[in-house]
């Protein structure tokens, strides 16, 4: 599932919690305090929390015990890691706060927008074509890897790695008619976008009526009419929602990636060895969870098959299509309001070429 609240929302998001906040804050400086204690008292062996916040059933659980197990076993039993099952550390909001405060050592979780906007790049439209590609941006010798490390570092997180999950889609009701691929067959549609802005700034560009829902209530604004369709859909989400749509198809207009972040200061007090043994370790379980999760994407388009969903991928010129319309017209917006020239200028060295 996206995630998509707003992660720094949680800590001011009613007046119990504005009351709460102060206490909150004292509560948070000790805790970190006495952590930055215990890793320098540990005396060279290290006994760390790992968790992510979606659900227990997720392929990210699986990965976070992998991981564990190979820095354990790596580092001969110096970093022992213990994995937290899904919500018991809260949600995952709720964690990569933790981790910010070193309350929590490592997460695997999506991130968030709330702390920077140029971190809306998790959400870049057009920036990829292939499976190929994606992987190829992600790793420690990666070029995605290092830019998202540098905007993380800000927030008071080490990215560890870059976690694939899967290409985002467009599912559509019955009430569209005509199949959509490019631009040209969009006009019309309401088209669901989550609240996120940058989602809100490509989505029109592409042709839709642009309906900002939150994901809890996309499966009924989809009965109801509220909208015709909805976008940000990996496969896997389009099979939840399979009694409200009739089509699917996996446009690739923007890639769905987690992160596994561990707190910057614990990171940082750490020797050289021992930030190679964690490198090394992410990036055989990113590595691995990026073959994994092609063929997870497979498997699920066809479960909708299955169940009755057309089913349908854009070809490489209709990708192209829209890549440029986005690019054109999107693209600029994004960098005035959101990445900045500077980040702007990174992604456009390594984007997918588009045709002129």
């Amino acid at each position: 599932m996206k995630t998509e609240t707003n992660a720094g929302n949680w800590l001011f998001g009613s007046k119990t919690r504005c009351i709460r906040y102060p206490f909150f804050i004292l509560t948070g400086m000790l805790l970190a305090a006495f952590m930055t204690v215990s890793w320098a008292y540990a005396g060279g062996t290290y006994k760390w929390k790992i968790s992510q916040g979606i659900a227990e059933d997720h392929p990210a659980s699986a990965r976070c015990k992998q991981f564990a197990k190979i820095v354990e076993e790596k580092s001969g039993g110096k970093m022992e890691l213990t994995y937290f099952p899904a919500g018991a550390l809260g949600d995952w909001s709720e964690q990569i706060e933790a981790n910010r405060m070193g309350t929590l050592e490592i997460g695997l979780n999506a991130g968030s927008t709330s702390y920077d906007p140029k971190t809306n790049l998790m959400f870049m439209p057009y920036l990829f074509a292939s499976w190929d590609e994606a992987r190829a941006a992600i790793g420690s010798k990666g070029w995605l890897t290092p830019i998202f490390n540098e905007l993380y570092s800000g927030i008071g997180l080490k990215v560890l790695g870059i976690y694939l999950n899967a290409w985002d889609g467009m599912a559509y009701t019955d009430r569209v008619k005509h199949l959509v691929k490019v631009p040209a067959d969009a006009k019309g549609i309401k088209m669901r976008v989550p609240p996120i802005r940058i989602f809100e700034v490509y989505i029109p560009t592409l042709g839709f009526i642009s309906t900002p829902v939150a994901y809890s209530e996309t499966f009924t604004a989809l009965q109801t009419g509220i909208v015709d369709a909805r976008s940000a859909c990996p496969a896997v989400e389009a099979y939840v929602m399979r009694d409200a749509i009739d089509t699917y198809v996996l446009t690739k207009d923007a890639f769905e990636y987690w992160f596994l972040t561990m707190n910057k200061d614990l990171w940082d007090s750490l020797s050289a060895d021992d930030q190679a043994i964690l490198t090394a370790s992410a990036d055989k379980v990113m590595a691995e969870q990026a073959v994994a999760a092609e063929q997870d994407e497979k498997d699920f388009m066809d479960k909708l098959t299955a169940a009755g969903v057309k089913v349908y991928e854009v070809s490489d010129a209709e990708w192209q299509t829209s890549a440029k319309a986005a690019r054109q017209n999107a693209w600029p917006i994004i960098e005035k309001e959101l990445l900045g020239s500077e980040l702007m200028g990174k992604i456009t060295q390594h984007a997918t070429p588009v045709s002129k």
